[in-house]
């Protein structure tokens, strides 16, 4: 299951990066139509597992009927019946019978010809923005509380979690900041990490910490020869490894004996649920991120 979440972060990442530019207008309409629908939706899908929780912080968790197979939180969505939501089955959707399926961003460039049957048969089918940056997901937020009916509900789930965010940040040592810190999303068949203008660069800015690859666009493969010359000072992964696994990994590449992170003991795993989607439990991702990187 962990290597199926990686392999769907990536899948999603990656298309969100080749555009999803045939998708603006049909955007641009259902904000249009968030704007003056009023409607009290009472059976909701959700296709990706940050809406869920959104929905779920807004109070609307008996609402959700159906949710995607790689949803995990709260411990209440596996009551829900599961949706392959880049495979997905419309009839069994239908017989839900959802008056509204929250889609995502990436969506619109893989499965928009099924959602358009959906919308054909008469149910509201609006697709949330990706978030790349902590101020992105407080739009989602917004976004997904104005389709919902909730938008004060919203406004203040906003503010809690700025809250929180805020409370974590303060705890960032003064004497530490500037740490090189390399974010590795996969190892195996290829290196994959995060560079600027994605959620963990984001992250790692605002608890003052230097991403290695801020130098580079969105989501990245690299190589062990790359990430050695770089030699950044903390080693963190979010692949699905134990910090015991990633440790002895590290121990065994190739003159990575030199890499300051290895040298320092300054390797650790990390749950990539908690820091990299974009949702209420943001904050504690934050810590543990935190935690990691000032260890």
């Amino acid at each position: 299951m962990k290597g199926i979440k990686v392999i769907y972060l990536i899948f999603v990442a990656m298309i969100i990066l080749s555009g999803c530019q045939s998708g603006q207008s049909n955007h641009d309409n259902d904000t249009k139509q968030e704007s003056t629908d009023k409607k009290e939706y009472k059976r909701i899908v959700s296709l990706i597992p940050s809406n869920t929780e959104i929905l779920y912080g807004l109070g609307l968790g008996n609402r959700v009927v159906g949710v995607s197979t790689v949803d995990d939180y709260p411990k209440d969505v596996k009551n829900k019946k599961q949706f392959d939501a880049f495979k997905l089955d419309t009839e069994a959707l239908l017989k839900t019978k959802p008056d509204l399926v929250l889609a995502h961003e990436s969506h619109k460039s893989t499965q928009e010809k099924d959602l358009k049957k959906l919308s054909d048969a008469g149910i509201k089918v609006v697709y949330i923005d990706d978030a790349n940056s902590i101020d992105e997901m407080y739009d989602t937020f917004r976004q997904v509380g104005k389709v919902a009916g909730k938008e004060q509900e919203a406004d203040k789930l906003v503010d809690k979690v700025k809250n929180e965010m805020a409370d974590v940040i303060k705890e960032v040592p003064k004497d530490q900041q500037g740490k090189k810190v390399f974010m590795e999303i996969s190892s195996q068949p290829d290196i994959y990490t995060s560079g600027k203008h994605t959620f963990y660069d984001d992250m790692l800015n605002s608890i003052k910490a230097e991403n290695i690859y801020h130098d580079q666009e969105g989501w990245i493969k690299t190589d062990k020869e790359n990430i050695l010359k770089r030699n950044p000072d903390v080693m963190i992964t979010t692949s699905g490894q134990s910090e015991e696994e990633y440790q002895q990994l590290n121990n065994n590449r190739a003159g990575f004996d030199q890499v300051n992170a290895v040298k320092e003991k300054h390797v650790h795993a990390l749950n990539a649920d908690m820091i990299s989607r974009p949702g209420p439990r943001l904050a504690k991702g934050l810590k543990e991120l935190l935690d990691k990187v000032y260890d």
